[in-house]
């Protein structure tokens, strides 16, 4: 019997939630996705916003819950929430001044995780 604290999830191999360098990843761009999607309301979007529907939206679009999706289709994962931020009202001010909105996986990895790119 367990007294209080976290659930933790066990992944299956081969998932992006058994990686911890790409399932860190996939957790900063939903952050990130989510800051851009608060910041719209400062741009006067008047669009409800509710965090949980990312994670439904990539459930239908992959077929699988986000950290269960197979680690091949990552790329894809990824390209899939770049440009959800991109498309942001935020997202796409900074894209015209030529400010980034995300780091890249390999810029994550090394500055985060403290190592060598794990692919």
């Amino acid at each position: 019997m367990r007294k209080g604290g976290k659930n933790f999830t066990t992944y299956p191999e081969g998932c992006i939630g058994a990686n911890l360098a790409k399932r860190n990843y996939v957790k900063y761009l939903v952050e990130r996705y989510n800051h851009y999607r608060e910041a719209d309301a400062r741009f006067g979007s008047a669009r409800p916003f509710h965090y949980s529907v990312l994670f439904k939206n990539i459930e239908t679009t992959f077929k699988a819950p986000t950290y269960f999706i197979p680690e091949p289709r990552f790329p894809e994962l990824v390209d899939y929430l770049h440009d959800r931020i991109d498309n942001t009202i935020l997202g796409r001010v900074n894209g015209k001044r030529g400010i980034p909105n995300y780091e890249s996986f390999d810029e994550h990895v090394m500055e985060h995780m403290g190592a060598a790119v794990a692919v």
